[in-house]
């Protein structure tokens, strides 16, 4: 008996713990299945994934997930619309491109109706599909009685030329007043003696602020710096409150939508925005005064070895108090980050006036005077920076420096300086001259102290001739063109050879356009008096010459 209480105890401990941050089976929709694999049991986190029936689309997101005791919102999935051969035969209706057939749309789709020979239709033309649902469009025929003067419409006028017949098929548009709505379509047809169902045009809402000097209208269509204007049904406005005011209900929010309705309008009220003297610990603050409004600015000043915990010395009365709050904490500084250098002692955190010694790695030096950075309110003071020294002696591949630094043993270190160097033979600095100069800045040395390959113009070959100057020199990454003579092309597309560190990369060749180990077949399209002439070929392809 004592063994079976205890196994029951153990299962519901295990039930109840089961149960907690967990969440009940998926839900399931209409028109829908789960496509993720199902679980004995959900946790918080773990997510559910859904998919709509064929041609039924899914409204929301396809994923839900626990969020530890519910499921996030389900998708929806909306059904398609069907429109038979018998509804369109009905109305005199043609889908797009005169045709008349059923057809199924999805929801959120569109389709493009129209009619028959001999009637007209109603706009608007393109309906929409929405879940299921599809207003199909009236075809009105032409051969009917006619109609009257239409019937006007209050608020409104009638903007199409007015007559006092009106054929059957024919329509009338119609424009509401400024600031009116019009609900309905713009337009009344003629059918067969009888108008259909003219627009009506809805008062417009008088949005006034005048009681209420802290609001504002909020949007550039209607802040246009006046206290009264005019809102049209249906459409919605802005209203936030003016600057050192925040609305009485819900101080966080910025803006409050309102719209025009059959409702009355209700505007919301708006309080001053104050603060009380910041409560500074360790620290001093100004101006002192015993209230703030919004909007006001107060230095905070932390005592000596302190600083504000935030980083920012300067706070703003909202209407959620100091932002940010005025803390004066510890001065705590990271270790420095020393790029091509090094420091002592090395520890995980620093405190005020703590100080480091900085040492540079061979061929860097610091960027200032002295060894020791500390840590202060602003960071390590100087910055630990290593930078590279500006002129070292140079080494440069095939070449060496003038004879006069060779056997003087002088070597300029400082910035504005210049050394002179020549290259070995073969090979050429950057100005293509015997010898060339570079500065010392603080950079280094420019230009950078470098020999070149020279490549020597190539000699005479087979059926071309080489395009270049007397005087042209050619170092590294330096091209030369050829031409070949008339029958022969290039063995590179472009005719050019490129100077690179080990000569010349390609290859200078002409070869005769009458290669024989090309064989191109003669098109059957053109005529036998084209066919008789040879084929000729460039870069291995081949074209028929039309003599």
């Amino acid at each position: 008996m004592k063994h079976w209480l205890v196994c029951l105890v153990s299962c519901l401990l295990w039930t109840c713990c089961a149960s907690q941050g967990g969440c009940e089976e998926p839900p399931d929709i209409d028109f829908g299945e789960i496509v993720s694999e199902e679980k004995v049991s959900y946790r918080e986190h773990d997510r559910i994934q859904y998919r709509c029936s064929p041609l039924y689309a899914l409204e929301g997101s396809e994923w839900i997930s626990c969020d530890g005791q519910r499921w996030t919102p389900p998708p929806k999935c909306l059904a398609p619309c069907s429109i038979t051969r018998q509804q369109l035969d009905a109305k005199n209706l043609l889908i797009s491109g005169g045709r008349r057939r059923s057809q199924l749309i999805q929801s959120n789709h569109t389709l493009e109706f129209m009619c028959r020979e001999g009637y007209v239709i109603t706009t608007p033309s393109v309906r929409k599909c929405v879940d299921g649902h599809m207003d199909l469009p009236a075809c009105i025929s032409e051969r009917g009685k006619n109609c009257s003067r239409p019937p006007p419409i209050e608020n409104g006028d009638i903007i199409t030329l007015v007559q006092k017949q009106y054929p059957s098929g024919s329509w009338v548009e119609f424009k509401c007043q400024l600031y009116y709505a019009m609900e309905g379509p713009n337009r009344s047809f003629c059918n067969n003696g009888n108008w259909t169902k003219v627009p009506a045009c809805l008062e417009p809402c008088v949005i006034a602020l005048a009681e209420s000097q802290q609001i504002v209208m909020k949007g550039s269509s209607y802040d246009n710096g006046f206290q009264t204007t005019y809102l049209p049904h249906g459409d919605s406005l802005e209203l936030s409150c003016k600057p050192g005011y925040v609305f009485e209900t819900n101080p966080s929010q910025s803006a409050l939508l309102i719209q025009c309705n059959e409702e009355p309008i209700v505007y919301p009220k708006c309080k001053e925005i104050t603060c009380d003297p910041p409560q500074v610990t360790n620290g001093t603050f100004r101006p002192q005064r015993n209230m703030y409004q919004g909007a006001d600015l107060v230095l905070i000043e932390c005592n000596h070895g302190l600083q504000l915990e935030n980083g920012q010395n300067m706070v703003e009365c909202t209407s959620s108090g100091w932002s940010p709050s005025p803390q004066c904490g510890e001065i705590v500084c990271s270790p420095p980050e020393v790029v091509n250098g090094r420091f002592t002692p090395r520890q995980n955190q620093y405190r005020n006036d703590d100080e480091v010694r900085i040492q540079c790695n061979s061929g860097y030096r610091l960027d200032h005077r002295g060894e020791i950075s500390k840590c202060t309110e602003r960071g390590w003071s100087p910055p630990p920076q290593c930078i590279k020294k500006p002129c070292d002696v140079p080494i440069i591949k095939n070449g060496r420096l003038t004879d006069s630094y060779q056997y003087t043993g002088y070597f300029p270190r400082k910035v504005g300086q210049t050394v002179d160097y020549q290259c070995n033979d073969g090979f050429l600095p950057i100005n293509k001259y015997y010898y060339h100069r570079s500065t010392c800045r603080e950079f280094g040395w420019d230009p950078e102290p470098k020999c070149f390959k020279q490549c020597i113009p190539p000699g005479s070959f087979p059926y071309g001739r080489l395009i270049y100057g007397y005087w042209d020199i050619f170092i590294e990454e330096n091209e030369i063109s050829y031409s070949c003579d008339e029958g022969y092309y290039p063995a590179s597309p472009e005719a050019k050879a490129k100077c690179t560190k080990d000569g010349w990369a390609t290859t200078l060749r002409c070869a005769n356009s009458k290669r024989t180990d090309i064989v191109c077949r003669k098109s059957p399209a053109f005529p036998p008096a084209y066919q008789q002439h040879a084929t000729q070929h460039t870069a291995g392809k081949c074209f028929m010459a039309l003599l």
